[in-house]
């Protein structure tokens, strides 16, 4: 008799040992979705591997094989086996994650052959391919990196590239170059980008090279849409797969090319439920593959910068735009100086104290708002970036001081004027803007921490006769709006596009000379080791967008921290001296890339229970660190208990016990053992509090 380990798509990091009858070995092969009795039900599952025990007595059998082919090929089979190995994580739910929709999704788009073998019209998330066109003249830079990439891809080996191109610098042209090498010797592509505003574009690129066999695997798509694709990728119906996150999953064989588009972003970076990176899971999917990887970006990662120079990647740079146009001039506009001109009188002479300056009237200092005027006169158009959606972050009462916050999670809520709402963007808990206060009843407010909602007023007071587009997560919600908006933009249906991080990165349009920031100091100041390379990125990267055609582009950065290494980095375009000044910080303190860091969270509605059970997660680990191990350099320092910076959200009490360490290997031995005592806990006393749930995430980015 013939035996298998089973996952289940459940919260536990073990298979499940069952018997195959003989009339099913030939199909409960290792990928095949079977049905298993589980506990008083049945189950559905996946088979993981052949099962080597010796002891094999009184196994249950499985039930049936869900249909005829394995729904995992080997390659992502091991895929995600590592996967549930390096992130700790159940295998079940990884391999649930994997599926379009889940295992339930899933099964129940199967059941219905929504995308059988017959073929029939593609799906509408296919439609729209164009005539392939003849690719335009490659400059030095991209024919060079062109041709190293395709030699790798004739030595058919593992190889990894860090295309780092300055924006406007034609990455997306190399992409496609070897793309096309790839196809042309049978082998197949898969391209990862961190927003779907930025597949739009992508896709339409790809399209236009190799037609309707370039398929979208993203979460934007209906459940049928994306089942229909992730099975005509299964059925080598598709050369080219672009998506999101979660599109390292598509079901291509012999795959030969790996993309990563804006590779830094940390969109890549789930940070719920299976806690994975999208960009260190596709360099472990092109390695199973013997595939290359290319990953690119203008501002690339500490980490993949790092990996340059420990020799894992090989960098290949653009280091001009194409046509020789120039990079965009960035201004940094001190706010604090703005403020003082704005008030002569804030400082007076002799010996009294000075008079807390007002604050300069607005949003948009004078600076930015003749680059405005200028650009509108000349009929170009501009981009204005805030990375805060809604109208204002905090509404304080300025009789009584009470704050309008959210009844569970420590944060304000959001006031959003378009409908006179407060909401938390946590949870999503609202409620409506009365005008008076809650708790004095006083009608008078003080609002701080300005949004896109209010921008838009002041853009719409100051230049009436603009036409302005909106683009953040309100604007954005209706499906097939953002694109929508961007298609307007792009056509030039409007002279400004307001809006927050989707507007920051990747998009392309010709027409933008102007780009100015409101604020670059939101990302700056966060408890965050990475604030500083993240302000850097996002600089350089919503500076990018302008100059892209003809006339050249200008950027207005307003900013209290105008002396800031990475401000002044960024207005220079100067990332060897970001990298320079950052990574030596990072190498004094032991952050990535020169230290690894895991974060064990616990999280319950009572807030003594969630203490205790941090308290205890910090004793566990304590007692597997190896005795005598130094907690300094080389050893594994335990960070904690102590609250997140966002000690409440959805209810729920937030703790956290951090380990870190320069040494990957101890680090993540420490991690293992620890978590294996926690969830197998040798007596009663050892278990974590009841209503306290653990989570563990490996190389964590989300720090809040």
């Amino acid at each position: 008799m013939t035996f298998v380990r089973v996952a289940f798509p459940v919260p536990v990091r073990r298979t499940f040992l069952y018997s195959v009858p003989a009339e099913l070995e030939s199909r409960a092969r290792p990928g095949a979705e079977v049905r298993c009795p589980f506990g008083a039900r049945e189950r559905r599952g996946f088979v993981v591997e052949p099962a080597r025990e010796a002891d094999r007595s009184g196994v249950k059998a499985i039930l049936g094989v869900v249909g005829d082919d394995v729904v995992f090929p080997p390659d992502l089979l091991r895929l995600c086996a590592w996967i549930a190995d390096y992130y700790m994580a159940p295998i079940g739910r990884v391999l649930a994650t994997a599926l379009p929709g889940g295992l339930e999704g899933f099964s129940g788009s199967r059941a219905r052959k929504q995308a059988g073998a017959g073929g029939g019209p593609a799906p509408s998330g296919m439609t729209g391919a164009v005539v392939a066109v003849v690719p335009p003249r490659l400059t030095a830079a991209q024919q060079g990196a062109t041709d190293a990439i395709a030699r790798a891809l004739d030595a058919r080996a593992y190889a990894a590239f860090l295309l780092h191109g300055v924006t406007g610098s034609g990455k997306t042209e190399v992409y496609l170059a070897a793309a096309r090498v790839t196809i042309a010797a049978g082998r197949r592509v898969l391209v990862l980008v961190p927003e779907v505003a930025l597949a739009h574009q992508i896709v339409h690129a790809f399209r236009g090279r190799f037609g309707d066999r370039v398929g979208v695997l993203h979460s934007y798509l209906a459940l049928g849409e994306r089942r229909a694709n992730w099975e005509r990728a299964r059925r080598g119906a598709l050369d080219v797969v672009v998506g999101a996150r979660s599109a390292v999953f598509a079901p291509l064989s012999n795959l030969g090319l790996m993309i990563v588009d804006e590779e830094h972003d940390s969109a890549y970076k789930q940070s719920e439920q299976i806690r994975y990176h999208g960009r260190d899971t596709a360099l472990v999917r092109a390695r199973l593959a013997n595939a290359v990887a290319v990953l690119g970006s203008a501002t690339p990662s500490l980490e993949s910068f790092a990996n340059v120079e420990r020799g894992k990647f090989r960098r290949l740079e653009l280091p001009t735009r194409v046509d020789g146009r120039p990079l965009p001039v960035i201004e940094l506009v001190d706010l604090n100086e703005t403020a003082r001109e704005a008030d002569p009188a804030g400082a007076p002479a002799g010996g009294a104290a000075p008079r807390r300056p007002r604050k300069a009237p607005g949003l948009f200092t004078p600076p930015l708002l003749d680059a405005l005027a200028a650009a509108l006169a000349r009929k170009e158009q501009a981009l204005v970036f805030l990375n805060r959606r809604g109208h204002t972050r905090v509404v304080e009462c300025e009789d009584c001081g009470h704050v309008e916050s959210c009844p569970s999670c420590d944060v304000a809520l959001t006031y959003h004027r378009s409908d006179e709402r407060f909401r938390c963007h946590y949870c999503a808990f609202e409620r409506p803007a009365t005008g008076a206060c809650a708790k004095c009843a006083s009608p008078f407010f003080r609002h701080k921490g300005a949004g896109t909602q209010r921008a838009e007023k002041e853009l719409a007071a100051h230049f009436p006769a603009a036409r302005v587009l909106r683009l953040d997560s309100d604007s954005a919600k209706p499906r097939g709006e953002q694109a929508r908006i961007l298609t307007a933009f792009g056509r030039g249906e409007a002279d400004v596009l307001l809006g927050t991080q989707m507007i920051a990165k990747g998009l392309d349009f010709h027409g933008v000379t102007l780009v100015g920031v409101v604020s670059a100091d939101g990302s700056l100041h966060l408890p965050d080791f990475r604030a500083a390379e993240r302000t850097f990125q996002m600089i350089v990267q919503v500076a990018g967008r302008a100059g892209r055609g003809a006339r050249p582009g200008r950027v207005v950065v307003q900013t209290r921290a105008a002396d800031h290494y990475s401000l002044i980095a960024a207005q220079r375009h100067d990332f060897a001296a970001f990298v320079a000044c950052e990574s030596g910080h990072r190498r004094d303190f032991g952050y990535p890339p020169y230290g690894r860091l895991v974060a064990f969270g616990l999280a319950g509605s009572d807030e003594a229970r969630v203490v205790e059970a941090a308290t205890s997660v910090a004793e566990r680990v304590r007692a597997v660190t190896p005795a005598g191990e130094p907690a300094g350099d080389d050893g594994v320092q335990i960070l904690g208990p102590a609250p997140s910076p966002l000690p409440r959200l959805r209810g729920k009490h937030r703790w956290r016990v951090t380990l870190k360490s320069r040494d990957g290997t101890a680090l993540h031995a420490v991690a293992r053992a620890a978590l294996d005592g926690l969830e197998r806990p040798a007596t009663a006393a050892d278990r974590l509090p009841p209503g306290v749930a653990l989570s563990v995430d490996v190389d964590p980015y989300d720090l809040m």
